[in-house]
Parts: C-alpha cells; structure tokens; sequence
C-alpha cells in the first residue's frame, strides 16, 4: 500500500467530521439554479465560480458521498463548455486574446485541479471507510478514471502556460493509480463521459497523464503543445504499462513517491511501473504518412480541433523523437556560464538597435534587459529571465543578444524553449542565427536591372553573417526582414561596400510573428 502522501491529513480532515450539512448545493432543488446562475457569468468568472463551489463542498461537512458525487458530477458537466470556450480562446493568436491568456490558464488550470482533488476524495472517503461511501463501490473505476483525466488536464494547461509541474501532482495520481491497482478496477472499462471518445480505463487515462509528461512540450508552440495532448489520447489504446522495461516500453514512474515520470534509468523499487509508446509509435508513423499524402488529417483522428497539416506533422515527428527508446542528442556541446547578458527584442527594436556602418549595435538603455545566461554553445545560449520582467517571453520571439563583457559579439536568436522554474523565474533556450548584423537596404529593380534608389521601393534589412564560414565568399547571405514589407519570390537589389548585387531568394530559414530571415544568392552585377 502506498504511504499517504503530503497533504493527505489536510484533505481527510473534513471527513472526520459529522455536522449537518449547510451549503447550497447540498440541497437538489436549488443547486440547478445555483449552478444555472454561475453559468451566465462570463466564461473567466463562471468557472472561478464553479471552482469555487467544487472547493466549497470539499469542505462542508455532512455530505455524503453519493450526494457529493451528484453534485461534483453537476459541476463537472457545466464547466464542459465553458473550458472548451476558454481553451479557444486562449489559443487565438490575436492581441486580444494573448492579453487574456494568463488569467484564462490560470483559472481553467485552478479548475481541473479542484475537479481532479474532488473525485480524488471521493475514492478515499470510500477508502478511509466512511459508511456513506460504500454505495460508491461499483462505480469506483468511473472515479478514479475521471480524477486522473482531470488531473492530465490540470497537467495539459501547466505545460500551455510554459508553468512548472508541483511535484504533488505525481504524490496525488499515484494515490489514485494505487487504489485501482489495489481494488483490481485499473483495467476495467467505463464510460467516463457520454459520447464517441467517452469509454476508457483507469490504466489508460494514466497512461495518457505520463505519455504526456515526457513529451517534451517546452519547445513546442501552444497549439502544438494541445495536438500533443489529444494524439495521447488518440493513441492511448497502443500505450503499455508492466512491471518491467522491455522494447517500446523504456519510460519509468515510481508509484511510491512524488517523482515526476523519467525515462528508465536502472531497477526500481516495488512501487517502479515502466510505460511507453509501445504500438503507438508505428500508428504514429502511418498517421504522419497519411497526413503528408492527404494535407489533412483523418477523419477518424480526433485532434478536438482543426489544425494546419504542417503542425499535426511537426507534432508528430516530435513525438517520434521523443518517445523513442534513445533520447534526442544536442547537436552542439554546452558549456556552463555565469555572465550577464543584455537582450532588447523584436524586429523593429533590432533594426533601431544595428549601427548601419558596421558589425556592431548600439542598444537604447531604454528597451535592453539585463538576463543571466545559465549555458552557451555554438548554436547558443540558455538564460534566466529575471522574475517580474519580459512579458514578452515567447516561443518564437526574435532576440538581440551581447555579452556584458568588453569587445563580445552581439547576436541574433530566437527563442526555441521555455520553461518555469521555482520562484517565478523562466528559463529560456535561444537558438543563435548570427553573432552579428549589419542594416542594410533592398532595393526594387527596373525592368534594365538597376536599383530604385527612392525610400518607398526600399525595404529595410539586417545582413546576417554566417557564424561557421564567410557568406559573401560563399556568394549567399541570410537577411532578416519584417514580415510582410517584401515579396518572398521578387529578386532585390542590395549596395555593399560600393558595390551594386542581385540578391535571388532561394529558401526561408526562419519566421515569426514580426520578421523572416530569407537566404538569398548573391550575384555581383558587372560595371556599367
């Protein structure tokens, strides 16, 4: 039997007590009306009422458990389409929709795990031997089952938010996991929800819970990171889960502590499950097949949503470097680092930034940030930004970079990773494109070939130098522009150094938000 984890004694407290009930939901004449009322409240607030109403019966005592199932039950059906709303709404890339997106995470994230704790409770009334718990019995797997997909999902929206995961959460699954182990339900099949997607297990929602946690999410974009979720429930069917490693089965999860799930890493104790993708990997690889051939994804693939093709491929090809047996390598070795760093961001900052006469910048003390780099190699840099600063962390975001130390290179990068450490403080890990830029301006071209010299057929760039080899003797360069104030397919006219090129644009590189960096040959144009 596992040990009761942390704060297990503040959770069974209530369940000692005997009062009369007093609380408005207890009653089933009123509670649809009470529940009605916190439903026509804008989404953010009904469900912050909702959560409130779900910590609100935790602690009335004098419930009993099959009322108190009714009830959690009610609140769980109305919170469905307020957090399928909320979940939409925070994944809209406009303005609007980023400036609510902290408070929408934080309050749907607070209500799966108020939901998850209340049908947590529910299984140890019926364990701590609370006689009104004991019609519970049947319909322990449908609890269990539904506390470990509320509890995947308070995990789903701490990874969205780019937010640490308290180390509680494993103590609280593995709590759950052992009392369907034990009461010999874990593989029993329930509907868990009415619907097409509704029939599961305890066994496969916890597989889902840890397939998701090694992941990788933290260099994924939010979108991405919501396909990653729903292809775990998608392929759940294929995952394994037994008491030793074997091929297609090489992840680890203690059931006796509060350790995070990890790949396999030598013999365990009893409490030590090994799970992995097991079948799910050659599906994985079909569907991606599919996908390429169709531009869509299958009808039968349920996603929750509609994404672009190229998302679902890229989350695919993820997975598939992430849930196999040997971890993706780096490609560059890190190397430890304590040094302040100065970071300004975003195309147009960067562009005011570059001494237009030289590789060198010239940052405005007004826009630069002060980080701390944790890490440095060849393809660039970790750092933490300092608490209270940078809300415009994000994935994708373009960033200039320079050493504080005399004569260091500025650089152009682009964040890839984003995590949530302790204390409020984020680490990020920035992928370096060049250790320097020079502004320079495209030219449109006549019909003969030379340059429009005018501001208005001029497009303003930053020459990226290559940082392994010399791009003008290569005869390409890399130029980052903003997005949107050139024609990708239209050739352009560049001066450099007195001398008049031809750039042809051959691929895109990167893009962003606000600016793409484009590779494009460069030909000399012979003396007139």
């Amino acid at each position: 039997m596992r040990a009761v984890c942390k704060g297990d004694d503040e959770m069974l407290a209530w369940l000692r007590s005997s009062e009369d009930a007093v609380h408005p939901l207890a009653d089933p004449k009123t509670a649809r009306g009470v529940l009605d009322a916190a439903t026509s409240q804008q989404p953010v607030l009904a469900l912050e009422l909702l959560t409130g109403h779900l910590d609100s019966v935790r602690e009335t005592a004098g419930l009993t458990a099959s009322r108190l199932l009714e009830i959690v039950d009610l609140i769980d059906a109305a919170a469905k389409p307020i957090t399928r709303h909320l979940g939409t709404e925070f994944l809209r890339p406009t303005s609007e929709a980023r400036g609510s997106a902290a408070r929408i995470g934080h309050v749907v994230g607070a209500f799966w795990n108020a939901l998850a704790t209340a049908y947590r409770m529910l299984l140890e009334m019926h364990e701590t031997g609370d006689p009104s718990a004991a019609p519970l019995r049947p319909r322990l797997a449908l609890i269990a089952a539904r506390a470990i997909r509320a509890f995947n999902l308070h995990l789903h929206w701490r990874l969205l938010r780019y937010a640490p995961v308290e180390l509680r959460l494993w103590g609280s699954l593995a709590r759950v996991w052992a009392v369907g182990e034990q009461r010999g339900i874990s593989r029993q099949k329930v509907v868990i929800y009415p619907g097409a997607w509704g029939e599961s297990s305890v066994e496969r929602e916890f597989l889902k819970v840890l397939m998701l946690a090694v992941s990788s999410t933290d260099s994924l974009p939010k979108a991405q990171i919501a396909i990653v979720e729903r292809i775990c429930a998608q392929f759940s069917e294929f995952f394994a889960m037994q008491s030793a490693p074997s091929t297609g089965v090489h992840f680890q999860f203690d059931t006796e502590s509060d350790i995070a799930p990890a790949r396999h890493a030598g013999d365990g104790g009893p409490g030590m499950r090994y799970f992995g993708p097991s079948a799910a990997s050659t599906h994985l690889k079909k569907l991606a097949d599919d996908v390429r051939v169709a531009g869509m994804v299958p009808a039968t693939v349920n996603l929750g949503s509609d994404y672009p093709a190229h998302d679902v491929i890229e989350v695919l090809e993820h997975l598939a470097r992430y849930w196999s047996p040997v971890p993706p390598s780096r490609r560059e070795v890190r190397r430890t680092s304590e040094e302040r760093v100065q970071v300004v961001h975003g195309f147009d900052a960067i562009l005011a930034a570059v001494d237009a006469d030289e590789f060198g910048w010239d940052f405005d003390d007004r826009v630069v940030e002060d980080w701390s780099a944790a890490n440095e190699s060849a393809a660039g840099f970790g750092m933490y930004v300092p608490p209270g600063h940078s809300e415009w962390v994000a994935l994708g975001e373009l960033i200039g970079v320079k050493y504080e130390e005399e004569g260091a290179a500025w650089g152009v990068g682009v964040i890839r990773r984003l995590t949530q450490t302790g204390g409020g403080q984020r680490y990020v890990g920035i992928e370096l494109h060049s250790r320097g830029a020079m502004r320079v301006l495209l030219h449109a071209l006549r019909a003969d070939g030379s340059h429009h010299s005018g501001p208005d057929l001029s497009v303003n760039a930053l020459l990226l130098p290559s940082s392994s080899d010399n791009s003008l003797g290569r005869l390409t360069v890399n130029l980052l522009l903003r997005h949107g104030s050139f024609v990708m397919r239209d050739s352009y006219g560049l001066t450099l150094y007195g001398m008049d090129y031809l750039l042809v644009p051959k691929n895109t590189i990167d893009a962003g938000d606000d600016y793409v960096i484009m590779s494009y040959r460069l030909l000399q144009r012979a003396a007139d």
